[in-house]
């Protein structure tokens, strides 16, 4: 290993030299100096010697020496201090202006008002006599100028060549440009037509998902100065600002396109509804004037109007009335939901004992059970249970709920029938449209109707309330309907205010309940006629 080599003071490099003599330079240094010397004059001048008056003379040099250097750094600090503070004074004023064309990117939603407001903050933020921005139009074969400011607003919706233009260079490379002579760059393609006279240039390319799309450039620097690599990432910065106000107004702009859609599609929904139950009340008008007569002359052939029948006609007259009540009895079902869905259905609320009204459904029903030997039992208490409704649409709930109960309960099957007066939270309607109802607890009754049926699968219990569906939709199903009485059932309970809803066990079967309030629906109109409702 070998000795490590000294270094002679004369062969250390100049900038240690330079750095050595600046701290033997310093002020503390000469001070301490001159104090040393100073004291040291003074032992000698009480020794009589001659340096006692010699070095103070020079204790005298080194503190001016000292102070002349003190002045010379703080004339030093406090241009750096001026420059500090300059410094961040624009820096400041470069960020309340980018905040300034933030925010006015928030408020607007299109494109050219939000790039003229970034084209004007680059032309103030970099001291530019003109900025525009541009963008690729003609599949990329030229850029035009969608913003402009200062000297440059003559040229605004010109085009540029993408192949013979400095933005259109900037594009085609993806890289930023800083132009000291912009006339004698071959690039550049001069415009004698504008009367502008360009000299210098800072371009930057905007990028929407990575690739260019347009440019954000300032020309003439205000003070003859060239753009430097700060205007340039100032530039940038204005740059992704504009591209996030162009996606902005885009997206403004396509939901807005989806707005229109949607509203001209509700518009067609709404035409197409509203044919619809007027399709729907006029078809049940005209099978319901014919049918009326299928019902009334077989009603008058079984009363022996036109005589004593043989037992075979008097079978074949039943089926054709039993068959023509049922019809009815689907029609007045389709008709009672177009007028439901066209808001023209009314309540003709009145004080209704539900005792009589479940009782009678029972004996409406009874035909239904003996055919099958089902059992059915009611069970009600001793207290007072009359409300406040529409006693028609209260029965064909009742009926709508019974009648289901013994479609799917097998033979000799119990079906029972439960009422309770009790208290409940129930949905309120809303004050607007869009807010979600508040619950509010009220007196009601509450119904229950419960079967040994074959119940009902968790997965098939959100389509029970639709309308023409069923829980088996298939060909081969075993029952037959129309899929129309649980959801008339739902809707003339929400109507009256209430709320139904079933508990089933697969294979065990099923409890259909709904509840009422006692004093009926709220926010009732009290100028809305009590329309009587009739069966058909």
């Amino acid at each position: 290993m070998s000795a490590p080599s000294s270094v002679e003071p004369a062969a250390l490099p100049a900038r240690s030299l330079r750095r050595l003599a600046a701290r033997l330079y310093a002020p503390r240094v000469v001070s301490a100096l001159a104090v040393t010397v100073g004291w040291t004059g003074v032992y000698f001048a009480f020794r009589g010697h001659w340096l006692g008056v010699a070095l103070p003379i020079v204790t005298t040099a080194l503190t001016l020496v000292a102070l002349r250097r003190g002045e010379e750094l703080a004339r030093a600090g406090g241009e750096s201090l001026r420059s500090a503070l300059d410094t961040a004074a624009r820096r400041n004023r470069e960020l309340e202006r980018l905040g300034q064309v933030a925010s006015s990117l928030l408020q607007g939603a299109e494109a050219e008002p939000l790039f003229q407001v970034v084209a004007t903050a680059a032309q103030d933020l970099l001291q530019a006599e003109g900025a525009i921005i541009t963008l690729l139009v003609e599949e990329g074969r030229f850029l035009r100028i969608m913003a402009a400011a200062g000297i440059m607003t003559v040229a605004r919706g010109e085009l540029l060549p993408a192949e013979r233009s400095l933005s259109g260079w900037v594009v085609n490379h993806d890289q930023p440009l800083l132009s000291d002579d912009m006339e004698s760059d071959p690039r550049f393609t001069p415009r004698p037509e504008l009367g502008l006279r360009l000299k210098t240039a800072a371009i930057v390319p905007l990028r929407s998902a990575g690739l260019p799309i347009g440019t954000i450039s300032v020309h003439n620097r205000r003070d003859g100065r060239p753009f430097d690599a700060h205007d340039l990432q100032l530039l940038r910065t204005l740059g992704d600002q504009a591209v996030v106000g162009l996606e902005r107004a885009r997206t403004f702009e396509e939901l807005r396109r989806d707005e229109l859609a949607l509203t001209a599609k509700n518009l067609e929904l709404q035409r197409a509804t509203r044919l619809k139950s007027e399709f729907l009340a006029n078809m049940s008008h005209e099978l319901r004037t014919p049918l009326n007569a299928v019902i009334g002359f077989s009603d008058l052939l079984l009363a022996g109007g036109a005589g004593e029948l043989a037992p075979q006609q008097r079978d074949f007259v039943e089926a054709v009335l039993r068959n023509g009540r049922h019809l009815l009895g689907l029609i007045n079902s389709v008709l009672d939901l177009s007028k439901i869905e066209a808001g023209h259905m009314t309540l003709a609320l009145a004080s209704t004992d539900v005792r009589e009204a479940i009782l009678a459904a029972v004996a409406d029903t009874a035909s239904l059970r003996a055919a099958k030997r089902q059992h059915c039992e009611v069970r009600m208490d001793d207290q007072p249970l009359e409300i406040l409704a529409d006693g028609v649409r209260l029965r064909q709930i009742l009926f709508n709920l019974l009648a289901n109960a013994s479609k799917f309960t097998p033979d000799e099957g119990r079906i029972t029938v439960s009422v309770v007066r009790t208290r409940a939270p129930l949905p309120v309607p809303a004050e607007r449209a869009g807010d979600r109802p508040v619950p509010l607890t009220r007196e009601v009754v509450w119904i229950a109707v419960a079967d040994t049926g074959v119940g009902i699968k968790e997965e098939d219990r959100d389509r029970l309330f639709q309308e023409f569906s069923q829980v088996d939709g298939s060909p081969s199903r075993r029952q037959s309907g129309t899929g129309l009485g649980l959801a008339l059932s739902k809707k003339f309970v929400e109507m009256h205010g209430g709320t139904i809803g079933v508990e089933s066990l697969y294979g065990r079967g099923s409890t259909f309940w709904f509840m009422l309030p006692t004093e009926g629906p709220l926010r009732r109109s009290a100028t809305e006629p009590a329309a009587p409702a009739s069966n058909g």
